[in-house]
């Protein structure tokens, strides 16, 4: 078979999971499961000679990888007909395994599978698939931020996060869980680089430091940030921060929810400078000591 006929074959394919929702389902099921993905079984094993003499290592297997792509990016497109049990036992083990994927291409696609199963809606059990996309987001987050910085995708993560913000009920623990952790994440990485980069804030623009890249992220979820993380920024951290939101806001063309943000935003300003004020008052206190500690001892040195 020619390589164009192929390609016609396989787009058939694709376009008959599309629209029928028995060929989609046995579509995701022919995927192999995360046992089959991670354990090499079966007489495959005397096709790679390389593998006979090492222990298998799943992300290592080239064409399997490419197979899995190939689900990754079509079952998406098809996501509505994937009912919440199919996807639980089918999908999102591979999913997140893939997610860890050194391959950028592959890791991107399992991002875009979690975003299209979260924001997906039509299912005749509608409050089991809820139920199962906030259950999902537990272990998204801790998957995601385990590799993060490192083998996780920044831009994936951030697309996964946003989605979920989005389509998942308001108040939903999982929101909860999924900003806590970033803050928490982020939180670290900045503890890290403010011990031998106390002046990054200067050159926000040129940097790209993960803690950053977390930070930009809560700034878009501004309603949902906690503010202990900027309140434990330094100074500088603080005012660029507080520009940037003051610059959001005013950006802004909700104005709903506009007038509670400038207000949150004021109250946030006033914390911060109360913050700066009482070290400087502690500083300025600590100068006083060291004063009256200098003249005692220069009085002493006198009356010897």
């Amino acid at each position: 078979m020619r390589l164009s006929e192929y390609m016609d074959t396989i787009r058939g394919v694709v376009v008959i999971v599309q629209e029928n929702e028995s060929a989609c389902v046995s579509f995701v099921e022919s995927m192999p499961s995360y046992a089959d993905l991670t354990n090499w079984q079966g007489n495959r094993l005397s096709y790679f000679s390389v593998l006979q003499k090492m222990e298998y290592i799943w992300y290592k297997d080239e064409v399997q990888t490419a197979r899995i792509l190939f689900y990754l990016r079509v079952i998406p497109t098809c996501i509505e007909r994937v009912t919440a049990p199919i996807f639980r036992q089918v999908l999102a083990p591979t999913m997140f395994l893939y997610i860890g994927h050194p391959n950028k291409k592959v890791a991107r696609a399992s991002h875009s599978m979690f975003v299209g199963f979260i924001s997906s809606g039509k299912d005749s059990n509608q409050d089991e698939r809820v139920s199962l996309k906030e259950q999902l987001v537990f272990y998204y987050m801790e998957r995601s931020l385990a590799e993060y910085p490192g083998t996780t995708l920044f831009k994936g993560m951030a697309s996964g996060v946003v989605a979920l913000v989005r389509h998942l009920p308001t108040g939903s623990p999982a929101i909860f869980y999924c900003i806590n952790s970033l803050v928490v994440k982020a939180d670290r990485l900045c503890g890290e680089v403010f011990a031998y980069k106390a002046d990054i804030w200067k050159n926000w623009q040129g940097e790209s430091e993960p803690c950053k890249e977390i930070i930009e992220v809560l700034l878009r979820l501004i309603s949902l940030v906690d503010i202990q993380l900027i309140m434990k920024l330094p100074k500088d951290g603080q005012n660029l921060v507080l520009n940037e939101l003051f610059s959001l806001v005013a950006e802004s063309d909700d104005v709903t929810r506009k007038p509670t943000l400038v207000s949150w935003l004021q109250s946030l300003s006033y914390l911060c400078s109360q913050d700066t004020s009482r070290v400087a008052n502690s500083t300025e206190v600590g100068g006083d000591k060291n004063s009256v500690s200098a003249q005692a001892t220069n009085s002493s040195d006198l009356h010897a």
